[in-house]
């Protein structure tokens, strides 16, 4: 059985685990994006020189196939343009859309522990400003012990001369 603060830490760390695989993702689709219009620039590029190589091939004899080629190349990179735009925007919308998704699904599971016992109880603690010095174990009396594995604790030392706490985050 969990008590509220390790149920309220395990949310915290599943709320920030989302947020590092969320941006990873994006950074993976912005290096995805700009690689796709990198792409799409070189095909461009490459069309565009074409056009002028066959342009310079057939203008001292066939000035109207000459107009024909150009016309045909630059149809050729304004559809590529389209495309690379329409993929990209597509990619990103749906990225966008995904990453909201887990967001709000993270939210909605804080929101959850918020309306239990332990956060309404945290939250009045918050309110007296009892939270944040009863998290850094910054109260009279208490003290920060190192436990094993290297954990820490927030002890008090009781009447009955035994040690009483609980681990820190």
């Amino acid at each position: 059985m969990t008590t509220g603060a390790e149920r309220g830490q395990q949310l915290f760390a599943d709320l920030l685990e989302t947020m590092q695989r969320t941006t990873a993702t994006m950074e993976r689709l912005d290096a995805e994006q700009k690689n796709q219009c990198r792409i799409i620039e070189q095909a461009a590029d490459k069309a565009s020189q074409t056009a002028e190589d066959a342009a310079e091939a057939f203008a001292s004899s066939k000035p109207r196939l000459m107009i024909l080629t150009a016309l045909c190349a630059a149809m050729l990179v304004c559809a590529g343009w389209l495309v690379g735009y329409w993929v990209g925007h597509h990619d990103g919308w749906a990225s966008g859309d995904a990453s909201g998704y887990r967001q709000a699904i993270a939210s909605n599971a804080a929101a959850s522990w918020a309306n239990t016992k332990s956060g309404v109880m945290a939250k009045r603690l918050d309110e007296m400003g009892n939270l944040q010095p009863l998290a850094a174990c910054n109260l009279p009396g208490f003290s920060i012990e190192n436990g094993e594995k290297g954990s820490r604790w927030c002890v008090v030392a009781g009447k009955d001369g035994q040690f009483h706490g609980w681990a820190l985050p």
